[in-house]
């Protein structure tokens, strides 16, 4: 490959075996790479735009879905120009939701870094929430509050697991967001709020799908809301389950559009691509086809 391709290594990561033997191997293949270690957070737009600067081609993030909403939102700035640069993927955290719903091995480090490096891009969708970009989920409300309140060291125990432990410990404190959703041109639709998602892909909080219908390519993001009221029923709401696009659903309703503003009487906890956000007021919307994305 002649491209000029760097690698931003979330600093945890960096001293795993696995990871020094993937990038060891993928080295030694033949396939030029540049590895560069951010310090801190705010280190990482700094490097990106620094690769930037010095030519590279293809950046690829390497870390958990927190480090990728990173380096995409470095790369998409304001979203008024669509990057020149291509983003690759390099799954390295907790849950890598992402990298699930992009069909990367996430078991085979090697695999991944080598799919990274050397498969061919296509442009797929970037969505934003008040101007911040987002590749692949918003969660809202109730599985927000159960990320956010999930110990690191349980996370790296349990894995996926321990969204679903930490749930049920929060489920019976939790309480309804009161507010509405709001769809240029249409009435606004009012009432309470158990938990939402907004995904530009599929997978969320630990390998669970919820965008079963979602695509990176389509222009659109994909909304699933469990709403609640005074006859809230768990039976109602797991059959409905099964059949979540049916428009007739009284709990479990499921819509894609390409924008829409969510608002709430009290801040709304959000988990954006891993990173935790409480506004009143979110507003989706989406780029389509913006960003080069490398895909197996």
């Amino acid at each position: 490959m002649s491209q000029n391709t760097t690698l931003i290594l979330h600093r945890k990561s960096a001293n795993r075996p696995e990871v020094k033997e993937a990038v060891k191997a993928v080295i030694k293949s033949g396939i030029p790479l540049k590895v560069r270690i951010p310090w801190n957070k705010k280190d990482k737009p700094i490097i990106v735009r620094e690769a930037i600067a010095a030519g590279t081609q293809r950046i690829i993030a390497g870390g958990g879905d927190g480090t990728i909403n990173a380096v995409v939102d470095a790369l998409v700035g304001n979203g008024k120009k669509s990057p020149d640069v291509e983003l690759g993927v390099l799954p390295l955290g907790t849950a890598n939701d992402f990298a699930r719903g992009c069909g990367l091995p996430g078991d085979n480090l090697e695999e991944c870094l080598r799919i990274a490096c050397t498969s061919k891009a296509k442009k797929v969708d970037v969505g934003q929430m008040n101007g911040r970009n987002f590749i692949n989920v918003a969660s809202l409300g109730f599985g927000a509050e159960v990320t956010a309140s999930t110990p690191q060291d349980i996370k790296k125990v349990l894995g996926g697991g321990a969204y679903t432990l930490m749930g049920m410990v929060t489920a019976m404190k939790f309480e309804p967001y009161e507010g509405s959703i709001v769809v240029p041109g249409r009435d606004p639709k009012k009432g309470q709020m158990l938990v939402a998602a907004v995904g530009n892909n599929r997978f969320a909080g630990g390998g669970f799908e919820v965008g079963p219908k979602a695509s990176m390519t389509d222009g659109l993001l994909d909304l699933a809301v469990i709403s609640h009221d005074k006859e809230f029923n768990i039976a109602t709401v797991l059959k409905e389950l099964k059949d979540p696009f049916n428009e007739q659903n009284r709990y479990v309703h499921y819509r894609q559009l390409a924008d829409f503003t969510i608002e709430c009487e009290r801040k709304l906890h959000c988990n954006l691509d891993g990173e935790a956000v409480q506004k009143k007021k979110l507003r989706f919307t989406v780029l389509p086809r913006h960003l080069r994305l490398v895909m197996p």
